[in-house]
């Protein structure tokens, strides 16, 4: 076993046995947040109290949920560096058979999960959408469902902090990843392996990886659906944190452990990559496409 994966068994057996298994529901205790306006304006990212969110948001990351899998794990099983996931939590830190987060690792938290958060509008906030059911107002999100309501203790919380913040500080700006570049330049990769791997047709047919008709291009509705099902494993603006780029990507360069359909990426450096890496930051519009997305297969009418 590598050193990466030893030290995921290790945190996820650490969290198991430190962290408190009570279920948190909507009746649960809950810290008191201190709102003042010494608080509001005082020189933290967006206003937020960083004392705070070391002592009652952080310990939410790392709470062990009962399982090993989706919303039965705790967040850093996918949060963190290694998994490239927007929230962006830094790696634990291992030492003398004790595992935490140092004093700068924290603060480096605390910057990464103000990204996600909006004091302007604080139910707006990434950070509040993606654990919170569908059924409920929030977004689709792969490690699963925290919390059914806005009533849960957790959202509160979280909710109350972000609220804390300076009222002046918006969502961070979102880039907009183009549909005519993806349908032109992106979408003909599906179909397109290279040598020792799999066509993403194989497995991810029916989301994003849509077969094309036989011996023609997408349809612009075929690709319209494909488009709004990758989205969902795109960063905007931030390609080291999308699995679309991720999944594909060795391990050795920095990729996820398992990817069942193999390896398209060795290097970040890859041309390929580097070419959709440029979309997902917004660079790259319109049905031009850069010599590395150039493929003749599907054929085009």
């Amino acid at each position: 076993m590598n050193h990466s994966l030893r030290s995921s068994w290790l945190i996820t057996a650490v969290v198991t046995a430190l962290v408190s298994c009570s279920d948190q529901d909507s009746t649960s205790s809950e810290p008191s947040l201190q709102v003042s306006d010494a608080s509001a304006s005082s020189d933290t990212t967006k206003g937020l109290d960083y004392d705070f969110y070391k002592e009652s948001i952080e310990p939410i990351f790392i709470r062990y949920r009962g399982g090993f899998v989706g919303s039965d794990t705790a967040c850093v099983a996918c949060h963190t560096v290694q998994a490239n996931a927007p929230l962006g939590l830094v790696a634990l830190t291992e030492e003398n058979g004790d595992v935490y987060w140092t004093e700068e690792q924290s603060r480096q938290n605390f910057e990464n999960v103000a990204k996600l958060v909006n004091p302007s509008s604080p139910e707006t906030s990434r950070l509040l959408l993606a654990p919170l059911a569908p059924t409920a107002g929030g977004e689709r999100h792969s490690g699963g469902i925290f919390w059914d309501s806005t009533n849960h203790s957790e959202y509160r919380l979280v909710a109350e902090w972000i609220a804390s913040g300076d009222p002046s500080a918006s969502a961070d700006p979102l880039v907009e990843v183009d549909f005519e570049f993806f349908r032109s330049c992106v979408q003909p990769i599906f179909v397109n392996p290279i040598e020792n791997a799999m066509p993403c047709t194989e497995c991810h047919s029916g989301v994003f990886a849509i077969p094309p008709p036989a011996n023609a291009y997408w349809t612009e509705e075929q690709s319209r659906l494909a488009f709004e099902e990758l989205i969902y494993l795109i960063d905007p603006g931030q390609p080291d944190s999308s699995r679309f780029l991720h999944k594909p990507l060795h391990p050795n360069a920095g990729g996820d452990l398992m990817h069942n359909g193999g390896r398209r990426w060795y290097s970040k450096d890859d041309p390929e990559r580097q070419a959709l890496a440029s979309w997902i930051q917004g660079e790259s519009i319109g049905s031009e496409c850069p010599s590395a997305l150039q493929f003749d297969n599907p054929p085009r009418s």
